[in-house]
């Protein structure tokens, strides 16, 4: 049975009513000006189809990411192409960590895939290792899934690890379809990307968004890039006609002009506000795991629930319960403008010394 198990539905379970939303990791500076300015300035497209292919995007995409145009694939979100993975690879079995992303394993189990899940263990800040890659040889997945960096922990795989990942799964025949939708938020990009590996493994598909780090979730943008033309074919075929909005395709080629002024500002803002919270939340006593992330990955060592006191306050957190491998002491908090930091750290702390006061 379906159910939405996201977070960034806040206000609409709350009937609009005024809400702190932390449960969605979105930039909190907000989508740049020029975005909103190409988004009003093409609404008299409205009246056409939209350019199936983007091409005009998949081109600024492409020299973005230093990367060839036809290695790209464009839809309505990341997510719309998580879902057409496992349809274009024929996936029988698919290999995900716990915990992750659910969008993965929600995908493949659509298409009828079976579900290997490999556990990723607390004692090593719930990291990727060797042994992953020793376990995909093993299990022979058609379709291997890796978030990096890793949602909901917000912790880097190294590029090494992610090419011992990609060796293990071009020795039986298998796609690795690495999540790279929070790296340009780490500052580290350029360090942990697996774009450096797509021209000799053919097997690579590397996901990226427009929704978290320009502040677009309302568009659906996102894109796919993969040197394996006939695979790039298959993504295509797999999913309906004209997946991009003409105002999403015009919001996508403005927000990459002069993205690196706008990309540099949010390192520097997510950086230090993320430093700020960790360290009060872990002087309150909560363990924190050190996410490079634009989110807050923490264990709760009280017994209280802390999304339960938050949104009794009006702040929306994301409970990590229903991730596998986790339960309701695991919280992720997005971070946010200065002003909602401080004011999630008051009620947090509140609700933590009346806790520890009565104990």
């Amino acid at each position: 049975m379906y159910e939405y198990s996201h977070g960034g539905n806040a206000v609409y379970e709350n009937g609009f009513k005024d809400v702190l939303d932390l449960s969605a990791n979105i930039n909190p500076l907000g989508p740049p000006e020029k975005v909103k300015d190409a988004i009003i300035g093409d609404i008299e497209n409205c009246d056409r189809y939209p350019d199936s292919i983007s091409s005009g995007l998949c081109e600024k995409i492409a020299e973005y990411e230093n990367v060839s145009p036809d290695w790209i694939v464009c839809g309505n979100g990341a997510s719309d192409l998580i879902f057409r993975l496992p349809i274009a690879v024929r996936a029988k079995k698919t290999m995900v960590t716990a915990p992750a992303f659910s969008d993965y394993e929600r995908s493949a189990m659509s298409f009828g895939s079976e579900i290997v899940r490999f556990i990723l263990p607390q004692a090593g800040d719930f990291d990727i290792d060797s042994s992953f890659a020793e376990a995909v040889f093993k299990e022979k997945p058609d379709l291997v899934f890796v978030c990096n960096p890793n949602n909901p922990t917000g912790r880097l795989t190294k590029a090494g690890l992610i090419r011992e990942i990609l060796d293990s799964c071009g020795k039986t025949n298998a796609y690795l379809a690495v999540d790279e939708c929070f790296l340009d938020f780490t500052g580290e990009s350029q360090e942990f990307t697996s774009k450096g590996f797509l021209e000799r493994y053919q097997n690579l598909i590397v996901l990226k968004s427009f929704t978290k780090i320009f502040g677009l979730p309302g568009l659906r943008l996102g894109y796919a890039i993969c040197s394996n033309k006939d695979f790039i074919d298959k993504l295509l075929f797999h999913g309906a006609d004209w997946p991009v909005s003409n105002l999403a395709q015009a919001a996508g080629i403005a927000s990459l002009r002069g993205a690196d002024d706008y990309l540099k500002k949010t390192v520097e803002h997510v950086s230090m506000e993320r430093g700020i919270m960790e360290t009060e939340l872990a002087r309150l006593g909560y363990r924190i795991f050190g996410s490079r992330a634009n989110y807050i990955f923490l264990q709760n060592p009280y017994t209280f629930d802390l999304s339960e006191e938050l949104n009794i306050k009006g702040i929306r957190i994301r409970s990590c319960a229903n991730y596998h491998g986790l339960d309701e002491t695991y919280q992720r908090i997005a971070v946010s403008t200065k002003e909602n930091n401080e004011k999630a750290l008051a009620e947090i702390s509140e609700i933590t010394r009346s806790y520890i006061g009565d104990n």
